[in-house]
């Protein structure tokens, strides 16, 4: 056979490998993907396998990040040759999509899968104490704990663990910053500068004029506070209960 003649027979021959065949392959074998997907904050590597995605970090230095991940959960992670359904709905998410993206937490604790399912909750625009993530969970004695499980969270921008700050209503920490958690918090529409004025008076709640009370992060209340008629500042639950409101169903204010 000429040189020629292989050459057509390989052409002849190729086939086009499905992106569930190569999904198939690397889960086979073991092998965890990553790729680069645009953020709210940057460029940041995806990590995932069968399951969902199990890491989300900063794009920096691919062995770095190889390194860390095999550190954290003991497994190998190789660069993706193309998406598939699990880092396409990833990468549509992190892009301010309305979509399900499935997510692997097989290497956390029992404990911070509850804390981090139910940061999940927490909507776009909204933020909430620790503390009311503690008593959220059952768990009301284990507000550090929970700012540990928040710490370890593989999958940030996913699970919008940034949407939990401190009682005082300042950010906190953050694994890519206290400025990203801010930014992240106020690109979602919470005017932090309101909420901070609130805070500043004393004011823990704010009342609605519809009979509810809620808390300062709860959505754009803050900004309605001596601009709309009705809506005022509470300092205690006996002034709201004095004033015959109902907590917010929302962001449940009794919690915090």
């Amino acid at each position: 056979m000429t040189e020629s003649n292989v050459h057509d027979y390989r052409d002849a021959t190729l086939r086009s490998v499905s992106p569930n065949f190569t999904a198939k392959v690397f889960a086979e074998i073991g092998l965890d993907r990553y790729t680069i997907c645009p953020s709210a904050i940057g460029d940041v590597y995806v990590a995932w396998s069968t399951p969902g995605v199990a890491a989300v970090r900063l794009a920096g230095d691919e062995q770095t990040f190889e390194a860390w991940y095999t550190e954290r959960f003991g497994r190998r992670v190789v660069p993706a040759v193309e998406d598939d359904s699990v880092s396409a709905a990833a990468r549509a998410k992190l892009q301010g999509g309305r979509v399900t993206v499935p997510i692997d937490l097989r290497d956390c604790s029992p404990f911070e899968q509850r804390v981090l399912h139910e940061a999940a909750e927490i909507r776009r625009g909204n933020a909430r104490p620790y503390r009311w993530l503690a008593r959220e969970i059952g768990a009301p004695d284990a507000t550090r704990a929970v700012g540990n499980a928040l710490g370890r969270n593989p999958v940030p921008l996913l699970i919008p663990c940034h949407r939990v700050i401190r009682t005082d209503c300042s950010v906190g920490g953050y694994v890519f910053g206290s400025d990203a958690k801010r930014a992240l918090l106020e690109s979602e529409g919470l005017d932090l500068g309101a909420v901070e004025k609130i805070v500043d008076r004393g004011f823990r709640y704010v009342a609605t004029d519809d009979g509810y009370f809620c808390l300062p992060t709860c959505g754009d209340i803050a900004t309605r506070l001596g601009v709309v008629p009705g809506y005022f500042g509470l300092r205690t639950l006996e002034e709201a209960h004095a004033h015959g409101l109902a907590p917010c169903t929302s962001c449940r204010p009794i919690a915090a």
